[in-house]
């Protein structure tokens, strides 16, 4: 009876639009009350058990990691990064489309986040891709599927997530993230590729640039790569935990967005401090008057330059404080819930219940993908695995399915919902986006804005959605994707 109340009020309270972690503690509190009357001192382990869960040391990871990608998404390093891929992408039949791809799986090893990258590379690319003719269905499909990489490609947010709730190791999960994660990358960019050979039109052919400009930018990539190593190299060589690594991470965007934003400044004014120096060679002290001319300091440009980083930082802070709170604010309602389910036996029974059919490990996962796909059509990702592993991790157990494996499956399940009508966030982030975009432009240009429908940007992603399930049936048929990398770098466990 328990479990029927219990996802009869999960339905209700979603379907009334209570918010997420507010229904997860209603019923936490109600089977607690009304199925647990036998043993009230589990009212005070409930309070300790939410209070240990939240204050893992682990979670820190969770701000840190949006704080990163916050800052890395406001200092203007994503339009450098975009304008490099694209120098090296053009080539390829399929165009600037494969440009978002790959910039999203590189922007989504920094922001940790699916909206965050959606959002952010939506904003550089859409207006290049309006002048150059590009199909536009196909180009914001390619932008929704490329900001899903975010929750896969380490480091994740979502990988956080399932470590903490199931158990596992951070790090293993990271790298069990990596493989599957560039296999997706590919399977979208072989997609855009195999369907602008077959219609030409929806790609325009561009013009091939110099090999001087490609590499070139290269170097504009290095301080992102610099990031994106010391964070997950510290993790994967066992120099740091994902938390102290989060927090390398946040200094070093900290970095690059004083050094984009800032940067020239802050070497004219070192140059005309060093150049008092009474003990200067005279050839120093004549180069440091070149850099002082190359780039003179106005009037104001201190103050301008202070208020701009002044500006990024808030922006960042109250982002991060209200994502954060969000996320960890369900995951402490999901601990209860869990906690709950064990008291009153409803995590016990529906393992029972699950063996009851004899199920084989394949035919369980095949259940759960049929499951998810259906629950992604109306649920947020991070809300879907938050409500409904308490559920699964005594189900999992019993059928020996392992988690790092299931892990991996269960992520790019949620990067589908994250893009799947009609409750996509990923799909409304697009389309707010594309409608900015119009509104600049046919402000600048002096016409009417003439934007689609949703519609557009869900027959978009449909052939993306393709490719997601086309990458879950390898790792389904082929563990070894998802487990090979961390058996080897950590031991088989």
């Amino acid at each position: 009876m328990a479990i029927g109340v219990a996802f009869g009020m999960m339905s209700a309270f979603f379907m009334g639009g209570l918010y997420v972690a507010g229904a997860l503690g209603a019923i936490a509190l109600i089977l607690m009350k009304f199925f647990n009357i036998s043993n009230p001192n589990l009212w005070n382990i409930m309070g300790n058990r939410a209070w240990e869960g939240s204050t893992n040391f682990v979670l820190i990871a969770i701000p840190l990691f949006i704080l990163m990608g916050e800052l890395v998404l406001r200092s203007g390093v994503a339009d450098r990064m975009y304008n490099v891929l694209s120098r090296w992408l053009v080539f390829i039949p399929g165009g600037l489309i494969h440009s978002n791809i790959a910039s999203c799986a590189v922007f989504a090893a920094c922001a940790g986040s699916s909206v965050a990258t959606a959002a952010t590379i939506s904003r550089v690319a859409l207006p290049s891709f309006r002048q150059r003719g590009y199909n536009e269905r196909l180009v914001i499909g390619s932008l929704a599927a490329g900001g899903t990489l975010g929750i896969l490609i380490p480091p994740s947010i979502g990988l956080v997530l399932y470590g903490l709730i199931v158990g596992e190791s951070i790090g293993r999960l990271f790298l069990a993230g990596f493989v599957p994660g560039m296999m997706l990358a590919v399977t979208f960019m072989l997609m855009i590729g195999a369907a602008s050979k077959i219609w030409p039109g929806i790609a325009p052919k561009e013009e091939i640039v110099t090999w001087r400009l490609r590499i070139g930018g290269l170097f504009s990539l290095l301080p992102i790569a610099a990031l994106i190593f010391a964070v997950l190299g510290s993790i994967y060589f066992g120099l740091a935990t994902p938390s102290e690594a989060a927090a390398a991470g946040v200094t070093g965007a900290l970095v690059l967005a004083i050094a984009g934003n800032s940067g020239m400044l802050v070497v004219t004014l070192i140059a005309g401090y060093i150049r008092k120096f009474p003990l200067l060679p005279p050839a120093v002290r004549v180069c440091l008057d070149e850099i002082r001319k190359a780039r003179p300091i106005m009037p104001g440009d201190v103050r301008r330059n202070v208020d701009r980083m002044v500006c990024i930082l808030k922006e960042s802070f109250i982002s991060t404080a209200r994502t954060s709170s969000m996320i960890l604010l369900i995951l402490m309602a999901a601990f209860t819930l869990q906690f709950a389910f064990a008291a009153v036996r409803i995590s016990v029974d529906m393992a029972e219940w699950v063996a009851s059919f004899d199920l084989t490990q394949l035919q369980l996962i095949l259940m759960l993908v049929a499951f998810y796909l259906v629950l992604g059509t109306f649920m947020e990702s991070y809300s879907m695995m938050l409500t409904t592993l308490p559920i699964l991790i005594p189900v999992l157990s019993d059928a020996d399915v392992d988690k790092v494996w299931f892990g991996i499956i269960m992520v790019i399940l949620l990067e589908a919902a994250q893009i799947s009508p009609p409750q996509g966030m990923a799909l409304y982030v697009l389309h707010g986006a594309r409608r900015d975009t119009d509104r600049e432009l046919s402000e600048y240009q002096g016409v009417l804005a003439d934007t689609g429908t949703i519609n557009d940007v869900f027959v978009g992603v449909l052939p993306f959605m393709v490719c997601m399930f086309v990458v879950i049936g390898l790792v389904i048929a082929f563990p070894e994707l998802a487990t090979w990398l961390p058996d080897k770098a950590k031991g088989n466990l």
